[in-house]
């Protein structure tokens, strides 16, 4: 599975749900931090590649006959989506995926959040038992908001979190 975009708050649980369920977890970062941060969300192998060199070379590198599934958080969909091994599954939270060409059979969908009292009970108990880590990497008052969102639009590893007193 290819998670393009794996330094965000979505990105970072879905690496370790992924990797949990014992998929092979390709995962986007630039060197340093990023990657370093990725690559302790979980205790699973974890591969990083650099999402500012070319993808599509070192994605083909360790999966040559393309992937099985992309969940798309940031990048570029169509070539993400070119990753894709016939049949596979392609899912973006960022923007429609075009309809699959019947040749490549491709499984598509849009993420949107639902979250039911099942999923946000399963994801707490996760949560408490360790087997889940929810990285909040900055933490801001009401009163600096503002700041908050700054600060998401440079780019964050993990979570953004606003608190209210």
């Amino acid at each position: 599975m290819l998670i393009s975009g794996a330094t965000g708050g979505v990105g970072a649980i879905a690496v370790q749900l992924a990797a949990a369920r014992g998929a092979r977890v390709i995962a986007t970062a630039k060197p340093g931090s990023e990657s370093d941060f990725v690559s302790t969300l979980t205790d699973a192998e974890v591969t990083v590649i650099d999402y500012t060199q070319d993808v599509t070379a070192q994605v083909r590198a360790i999966a040559p006959d393309g992937v099985d599934a992309v969940l798309h958080l940031a990048g570029d969909l169509a070539e993400v989506t070119a990753l894709t091994r016939d049949g596979g599954a392609v899912a973006s939270a960022l923007t429609p995926v075009p309809e699959a060409s019947e040749d490549r059979k491709l499984q598509t969908a849009v993420l949107r959040s639902n979250p039911t009292a099942d999923t946000l009970s399963a994801l707490a108990g996760q949560v408490a038992s360790g087997a889940l880590k929810v990285p909040v990497n900055s933490e801001f008052d009401l009163e600096r908001a503002p700041g908050a969102f700054a600060a998401f639009d440079r780019g964050t590893l993990g979570k953004i979190a606003i608190t209210i007193a």
